[in-house]
């Protein structure tokens, strides 16, 4: 760009030297032609002379004209001479104008320049003195300057790539090292690192990009570390955990949340499937009409009856945005355990209620029936004493067994376990329980041989559930039945069994059989004295020795209590 404003500024300086030379000499030979101009053929010869003394020195060619452009004098061949000559240059000059132009001439292949002058004489045109001359010269001059300079324009370009080169390389190898490594980084891999060469600004980039991948990678590091760990936590939950995307698609579930789903009898959505099915199924369809709607948590509590279960269904909306849903957190949580254990616990409240209310009704009636005046007969009196303290005796037995199922139950009881013999605590408690009944009572055979190994347990635990399950054996067996207990070794455990051949127990009331207050024949049991609680209190004692207890029976074959005890000291739980 500067080479072409340099050479066409040089052409418009030679061009306007060459007009101003030309114009120069226009006027001087003015001043010599314009005296004596038209005064007959002397004058034309003196014009013509010089015309040509003024083309010799100034290599030009000179026309003279006068006001209606004929030739009147020239420079050249004479032949022309009164002949007129229109050009433009001409037309203006006779209009009073200096004018002129550059044409170029075929013949002479070149340039030539043309300027017509004004004559003026009392401010009146005269004539024309039209000149031109070769540019030849001037093109020869600006042809050498155009080389000069296109050599130096040249030079300076190859010059200026050579340098492009090597500061293009100085840049964009850095450039596309750390190009090669975002890419990189974007598949995941930052282990690559950029070497820094120069401490210049590129050098910086590189440092600065290497701290950015390290920083990157420990972030992403650490994310995935928390995301393993969340899952870990998700997946391990036992509640059941499943989320929805914006535009209700499954997008996680846990085993839990599969597992309850399938316990409520509904069907698992696919991942990346529509969820909504599942939260109607859940919830209702106006439920969650509204809870799109309104964008609010909302908890639902729902049953199954086979299998028996009851689920708390709780629902949240998270990352709303502006209004829109981003996202649907659907948690499980099975109650049917805490739902059992309040029923339960209800139950035992009106067990409890019931049981005590009868004794002490009749404690009520016979303490008013004394005080009305019964005190003053001795007989009755004897015998009004006596009920209220069996019905006294009674109470403080069902409160004493309450208190301890209690304390198993809140784990606030001292276990005391040694070596135990169980043919003596055997016989021991057979004693007991025909002493405390007394009357006409089935026999009682201890089927254990005296060297049968030792039991590791708590032994007045383990009397007392010999004493229970004993003294039911022996209230629903005939005086004429029998009641065996026998011991076995099984599996680094000792098998105990207690077995009558009395009425037996109905298969629909076997599985409660071990619950509280619960009894097979509520009025025999209420003649004779028992709380309901003695199986509970055997069931929490076996298991925790670490052991099981369990019942076989069927009506009128008799019933066989077994349970199981660590045979070696250090088994089963303490």
């Amino acid at each position: 760009m500067i080479s072409v404003y340099l050479v066409q500024s040089l052409e418009q300086y030679y061009l306007s030297n060459y007009k101003e030379n030309l114009e120069n000499q226009a006027r001087l030979l003015s001043v010599f032609i314009k005296p004596g101009f038209g005064e007959g053929e002397e004058w034309a010869e003196d014009t013509v002379r010089l015309a040509r003394e003024f083309r010799d020195l100034h290599e030009m060619e000179i026309i003279v004209l006068d006001n209606y452009a004929q030739i009147v004098g020239t420079s050249g061949s004479q032949v022309n001479v009164g002949r007129r000559l229109i050009r433009d240059e001409i037309t203006r000059a006779l209009a009073g104008t200096l004018s002129d132009n550059m044409r170029y001439d075929p013949v002479n292949e070149e340039r030539r320049y043309y300027m017509a002058y004004p004559i003026e004489n009392n401010q009146r045109i005269i004539g024309v003195i039209y000149l031109s001359g070769s540019l030849r010269s001037v093109d020869e001059t600006l042809s050498e300057v155009k080389t000069i300079l296109l050599s130096g324009v040249g030079l300076a370009l190859a010059v200026s790539f050579f340098l492009g080169i090597v500061l293009t390389r100085t840049i964009t190898l850095p450039i596309k090292e750390v190009t090669g490594q975002a890419h990189e980084m974007a598949g995941g891999d930052f282990s690559r690192k950029i070497k820094v060469q120069t401490p210049d600004e590129i050098g910086e980039l590189g440092e600065t990009f290497n701290y950015l991948a390290e920083r990157l990678s420990h972030t992403i590091d650490e994310m995935s570390t928390e995301k393993n760990k969340v899952e870990a936590i998700i997946n391990n939950m036992s509640e059941g955990v499943a989320a929805l995307n914006g535009k209700g698609h499954l997008i996680q579930i846990n085993p839990s949340a599969r597992r309850l789903i399938k316990n409520l009898n509904l069907k698992v959505p696919a991942l990346n499937r529509s969820g909504f099915g599942l939260l109607r199924s859940l919830i209702g369809s106006e439920a969650t009409r509204r809870f799109v709607r309104k964008q609010e948590p909302l908890t639902a509590e729902i049953s199954s009856q086979d299998p028996a279960c009851t689920m708390q269904v709780k629902i949240a909306p998270f990352k709303v945005d502006k209004g829109k849903l981003d996202g649907t957190l659907i948690v499980l949580h099975d109650i049917t355990r805490e739902r059992e254990l309040t029923r339960r616990q209800e139950e035992f409240v009106a067990d409890v209620s019931h049981e005590l209310r009868t004794p002490l009704a009749t404690v009520k009636s016979y303490v008013e029936t004394l005080l009305d005046g019964a005190a003053e007969d001795p007989q009755a009196r004897t015998r009004f004493l006596n009920v209220l303290a069996k019905e006294t005796e009674r109470m403080v037995r069902m409160v004493k067994d309450l208190l301890v199922l209690s304390q198993m139950d809140s784990n606030r009881v001292d276990w005391e376990k040694t070596e135990m013999d169980l043919r003596s605590t055997a016989l021991e408690a057979a004693g007991q329980a025909r002493q405390k009944l007394r009357g006409e009572l089935p026999a009682v055979k201890v089927m254990i041989e005296p060297d049968f190994s030792k039991a590791f347990a708590d032994r007045d635990k383990i009397m007392r559930v010999f004493t229970n399950l004993l003294n039911n054996a022996l209230k629903y067996t005939p005086p004429d039945g029998e009641v065996r207990v026998s011991a076995v070794e099984q599996d680094h455990h000792i098998k105990v069994s207690i077995e009558d051949n009395g009425s037996g127990i109905s298969e629909e009331e076997l599985p409660h059989i071990f619950e509280r207050f619960y009894r097979v024949e509520k009025t025999r049991s209420r003649d004779f004295g028992g709380t309901g609680l003695g199986l509970s209190i055997a069931r929490k004692i076996i298991e925790a020795h670490g052991g099981k207890i369990w019942i076989d029976s069927a009506p009128g074959a008799g019933t066989k209590v077994s349970f199981t005890l660590p045979g070696n000291p250090g088994e089963g739980v303490e």
